[in-house]
């Protein structure tokens, strides 16, 4: 590419030396961003994504008055984003100012039972805030301190010790060069509007850049999607009855017995999900009470209770139902019996989302520019489509990693299909993994796609291998995963351990294994969402759509959650490591063409051997 007007972004690259496909981004995003355009770029792990778009981004927004929004699904991410602005500045002796923006759940410390920085009860107010509402000569000087330091959120929380921390990082946004948040400080209308009206900030003066960007359909959808259990409706009478509110809580109390009532109807004792219509839950809803006062006055009920707590379960009703009387198109409505953990069984009602356009396609459209980002943005149409710029620029770039470092590999002896899941089959997984694990120079993953498979094969691999088995719990904290984590990196030396994960849970992506950590991962049958009523409704909304339900909703987001954890041992240029896809399937066209050009892998019956070959070759 040659872009004769472009390379001003150079001036304030972070590094020394930039590489070819690194630089080609860059250029990339320099252009795109001149010419207010979308970007979605396929961009492999490895190419050095958020020097090449934040670089270009700044350098743009500081020449035309403009904030980026850097923004994405975890808070582990903000840290890269945040240490390349430390870079710029260092070198380059600029002064971009940085706001790195959590929850405010993250943030705030106050006294049990009060809202930091939301009112005269928060012990914090006072020092926050004057009788007028402006921030106070503690809070100045505060954001006078920090303000050109770049510091993370938790260092500005321990810096706080008085005034409210949250409420000095949006006041921040007012004057930052780029703001590191969350997908729902820009992409939730409601939290976006608060945040920008605080800024002082319209869209269009906005740079977005949104890192993982394959996770965004889903995550977004999430924001508009609710859920009314039996449980929380139990919780919120307790609360109106704590709190004195007696008429409300029997009001509550009838909530809950509509509810069952619908269950038992619709449900029976068989069936553990089944589609409802607005019309079933908000009818009986009236007779009640009419929704609209209903949920006024459960908002009074939230009122008082947030003057004790941070959370009122009677707000979390009136969300529900006000969304419930939200519109059609767009959404589904059912019913649902969820079993938990001690095989109890809840009921719950659920009003999903299925259009993540919802979300998504005002703030691309109205912003100066957009760049998503991700090693898994393939195929860039159905990025493009799902969220509602299919005019956008598509850019892919292969992987700058030495092709001959990476074995791929495909099992077609093999399938998770439902239809062949029987225990002949889960014998031949734990009987070909024990074969590849021996063959294996080091560690390895395996990635599941469900727990109730991993455990099943688990006690087959157990009979077949000496290998120390590292297993992840459903209901695992973030302490005991990290613990997990590090006592199976602190087998590198041995190589003789696997970890064992789900492809959807918390170690299939995010999690980096660098260097001689992990040297293999195996890939267990497609991760395919199970074909529930929502998944269902999901590949219908987008046939209708797209003419490609199926592929949007179903097939492709499963190939994608396959590849982002196959992806976990080849972190960098010096890294060697196979990949192993055990199902049929990923021969099969459909699901091929959604791997990147240079990683089709190559189909073999007997891996192992390959493997063997692979480690022993320079």
């Amino acid at each position: 590419l040659s872009f004769p007007e472009l390379n001003k972004a150079m001036d304030i690259f972070p590094f020394e030396e930039i590489r070819d496909r690194q630089k080609r981004l860059l250029d990339v995003t320099e252009e795109s961003i001149g010419n207010e355009e979308n970007l979605i770029a396929h961009a492999p792990t490895g190419l050095g994504k958020t020097a090449a778009t934040v670089t270009p981004a700044l350098k743009a927004a500081k020449e035309d008055d403009k904030t980026v929004f850097f923004v994405t699904p975890r808070h582990s991410q903000h840290e890269i984003a945040l240490e390349t602005v430390r870079k710029i500045n260092q070198r380059h002796m600029e002064n971009f100012v940085s706001v790195d923006l959590i929850g405010k759940r993250h943030l705030c410390e106050a006294a049990p039972g009060t809202r930091t920085g939301e009112g005269p009860d928060c012990p914090r107010y006072e020092d926050t805030y004057t009788d007028s509402h402006e921030f106070t000569k503690q809070a100045k000087s505060m954001i006078a301190r920090i303000k050109n330091q770049n510091l993370s959120a938790n260092e500005v929380k321990q810096k706080c010790s008085k005034v409210c921390p949250y409420e000095v990082l949006t006041n921040m946004i007012r004057d930052a060069d780029i703001v590191i948040a969350d997908y729902f400080h820009v992409f939730h209308p409601g939290v976006r509007e608060t945040l920008f009206e605080k800024a002082d900030l319209e869209l269009e003066d906005c740079i977005i850049i949104a890192d993982e960007a394959h996770n965004l359909p889903s995550r977004t959808r999430s924001l508009f999607t609710s859920s009314l259990s039996i449980p929380l409706i139990q919780d919120s009478v307790t609360e109106c009855e704590r709190y004195g509110f007696y008429s409300k809580g029997e009001k509550l109390e009838r909530l809950e017995g509509v509810v069952k009532q619908l269950a038992s109807e619709k449900l029976g004792m068989g069936e553990h999900e089944e589609e409802i219509t607005k019309s079933d839950l908000k009818d009986q809803v009236d007779d009640i009470q009419e929704l609209g006062e209903f949920i006024v006055d459960l908002e009074k009920v939230a009122e008082e209770v947030r003057e004790e707590q941070e959370q009122s379960k009677c707000a979390s009703v009136a969300e529900f139902l006000e969304s419930w009387d939200g519109k059609d198109t767009g959404f589904i409505r059912f019913l649902k019996r969820e079993r938990k953990a001690g095989n109890q069984r809840i009921i719950k009602i659920k009003y999903s989302c299925l259009d993540p356009q919802i979300s998504t396609k005002d703030p691309l459209k109205e912003s100066t520019s957009s760049i998503l980002m991700s090693a898994t943005l393939k195929p860039q149409k159905m990025y493009a489509n799902l969220l509602g710029i299919p005019e956008a620029r598509k850019q892919a770039f292969k992987s700058p990693f030495p092709e001959q470092n990476e074995l791929n590999l495909v099992v077609p002896t093999l399938t998770s299909k439902y239809s062949e899941r029987d225990e002949d089959m889960l014998q031949k997984y734990a009987w070909y993994l024990s074969e590849c694990f021996n063959s294996v120079d080091g560690n390895s993953a395996v990635f599941f796609p469900s727990y109730q498979m991993m455990h099943k094969i688990k006690e087959h691999l157990k009979q077949h291998t000496e290998h120390q088995l590292f297993v992840e719990g459903r209901n695992m904290d973030k302490q005991e995963k990290q613990e997990l984590l590090d006592r199976f990196t602190s087998t590198k030396k041995q190589g003789n351990s696997a970890l064992l994960g789900v492809a959807a849970g918390s170690f299939g992506e995010g999690i980096d294994f660098p260097g001689e950590i992990l040297k293999a991962v195996f890939i267990i049958g497609i991760p395919l969402k199970k074909p529930d009523i929502e998944t269902k409704g999901l590949i219908d909304f987008l046939d209708e759509k797209f003419g490609h339900g199926w592929d949007y909703g179903y097939s492709f987001p499963a190939m994608n959650q396959a590849i982002q954890a196959a992806g976990r041992c080849i972190r960098s240029s010096e890294d060697r490591g196979t990949i192993v896809y055990m199902d049929e399937r990923y021969n099969w066209s459909n699901y091929r063409k959604v791997f990147p050009e240079n990683k089709k892998p190559e189909s073999t019956r007997t891996p192992w051997k390959k493997i063997e070959t692979f480690f022993n070759s320079n």
